[in-house]
C-alpha cells in the first residue's frame, strides 16, 4: 500500500508548533491586497498598519484593532478569562477586522499565543459569517501576495480549512489549483482535517467528490480521498470502490489512494455501497478481502447484518474470513446484531461451517468479555 502524503497542514497543532518555532522572528509589515482591487467600505483588510496607541491613550479599542487589556499587561500574561474576554470582543466582529487582528497580535504586538488563538476565533467566525465575495477575492489575493510572510499565508490556510465551509473549501480548491507558487498550492491542496463527522457534509461531500473526480494533483487525490471516507457518504464510498477496484491499471495513483482511505470507513451509510458489491463474490476474492473488513468495522449494526446475509448465502466455508472479523474488525457488541441471531437453527445458512465459526467466534468473545476487570 502507497505511503499517504505528508500533508503540510495538519490542523491547528501543526499551525501552534510552527508559531512557537517561529516566536522570535519580526515581520515587517507587508501590503495586504493590490492597489487596483478595490472592495468595500464595510469589508476590508487594513493595509496601513500603523503602530497602535498606547493602552493608556485609548481605553477603548479602536474598530478593526485588538482590544487592550485593561490590566496593561500583554496578552500571553493574562489569565484565561480576561485572555476569553479579549477573544469574545474581537469576535464581535466583522470578518476582515478579525483577521487584521490576527495579523496585528505578531505584527504589532509580537504576541505568538494571542495570533493562534484569533486564528481560531477567525476559523470559528467563518462558519457563522458567510464571507462576502469580496472578501473572499481579498482572502485569495493576500495569499498568493509573495510580499505576504509564509507564515501568515499558511495561519490563513490553517484557519479555512478548519473553517471547513462550501466557501472555504472553495477558496482552497481554487488556491490548490491556481496559486502561483508552489508551496501555496500544496498547503492549500492539504484541505486541512476535512471530512471529520461534525462539518458540513451536504456542502462538502459533493465538492470533495468533483474534485476527485476531475483532479490529476496527486496531494488533491490524497487529500480528497481521505475526507470523503471520513465522511463516508454513499456516493463517496461508491467513487472509492470503483477506484479502488479498477483493474485495468490506468490510474494506479488513484487507486492507491482509494484502497487506503476505505480503510477508515466507519459511517452506516457507506453501507449500502459496500454490501453490494458482496454480491456473488467467494470469500477468498480480492472484493471481498478489500470490502468485508471494512464492512465490519461500520458503526451500528447495519454493516454487520450485511455482512451476515452475505455469509448466510455463501457454500463455501468462510470461518477465516470470520475469525478476522472478531478480532480484528468488528466495532460494536456483536450480541447485539446480527451475529448473535445467526446461531439460532431457524437462521438458514447454505454452509453450517459457517453458523459454526460464527459460534465459536460468539463464546471467544463472551469469555474474553468476563475476563476484562
Amino acid at each position: 500500500m502507497k505511503t499517504k502524503h505528508n500533508l503540510l497542514l495538519g490542523g491547528f497543532v501543526a499551525i501552534s508548533a510552527i508559531i512557537i518555532a517561529f516566536w522570535l522572528r519580526k515581520e515587517t509589515p507587508a501590503e495586504l491586497l493590490d492597489s487596483k482591487n478595490p472592495v468595500s467600505q464595510t469589508e476590508t483588510i487594513d493595509s496601513n498598519l500603523t503602530p497602535m496607541p498606547s493602552v493608556a491613550q485609548t481605553p477603548k479599542a479602536a474598530a478593526g484593532t485588538n482590544p487592550p487589556s485593561t490590566s496593561g499587561k500583554r496578552y500571553a500574561e493574562l489569565g484565561v478569562l480576561e485572555q476569553n474576554a479579549i477573544l469574545m470582543e474581537i469576535q464581535k466582529q466583522e470578518l476582515p477586522k478579525i483577521f487584521q487582528a490576527m495579523l496585528n497580535a505578531e505584527r504589532l504586538e509580537h504576541d505568538d499565543l494571542k495570533q493562534m488563538h484569533l486564528q481560531t476565533v477567525f476559523a470559528d467566525a467563518l462558519k457563522i459569517q458567510k464571507p462576502t465575495p469580496e472578501f473572499l477575492e481579498q482572502m485569495y489575493q493576500f495569499v498568493i501576495n509573495a510580499t505576504n510572510s509564509q507564515f501568515e499565508r499558511d495561519l490563513l490556510i490553517g484557519a479555512l480549512g478548519h473553517a471547513a465551509t462550501k466557501e472555504s473549501v472553495t477558496l482552497l480548491l481554487r488556491l490548490a489549483k491556481t496559486a502561483p507558487d508552489v508551496k501555496v498550492r500544496e498547503a492549500a491542496a492539504s484541505l486541512g482535517g476535512l471530512g471529520r463527522p461534525n462539518q458540513n457534509v451536504a456542502d462538502l461531500s459533493p465538492i470533495l467528490e468533483r474534485t476527485w473526480l476531475e483532479t490529476s494533483d496527486p496531494i488533491l487525490i490524497g487529500s480528497t480521498s481521505s475526507a470523503m471516507a471520513r465522511f463516508g457518504t454513499a456516493r463517496g464510498v461508491e467513487l472509492l470502490l470503483s477506484a479502488a477496484l479498477a483493474k485495468d491499471g490506468r490510474d494506479e495513483e488513484r487507486q492507491q489512494e482509494a484502497q487506503s482511505a476505505l480503510q477508515i470507513v466507519t459511517n452506516e451509510d457507506a453501507v449500502p455501497p459496500l454490501a453490494a458489491r458482496l454480491k456473488d463474490q467467494a470469500p477468498a476474492s480480492e472484493v471481498v478481502k478489500l470490502v468485508a473488513p471494512i464492512l465490519a468495522g461500520t458503526n451500528g449494526t447495519d454493516g454487520q447484518q450485511a455482512l451476515v446475509s452475505w455469509l448466510q448465502g455463501r457454500p463455501e466455508n468462510a470461518a477465516l474470513q470470520i475469525e478476522d472479523f472478531f478480532v480484528n474488525h468488528i466495532r460494536i457488541d456483536p450480541f447485539e446484531s446480527a451475529w448473535g441471531k445467526a446461531i439460532d437453527p431457524a437462521v438458514p445458512f447454505a454452509n453450517e461451517e459457517n453458523r459454526k465459526a460464527i459460534r465459536e467466534a460468539l463464546d471467544r468473545y463472551r469469555a474474553g468479555r468476563k475476563q476484562d476487570p
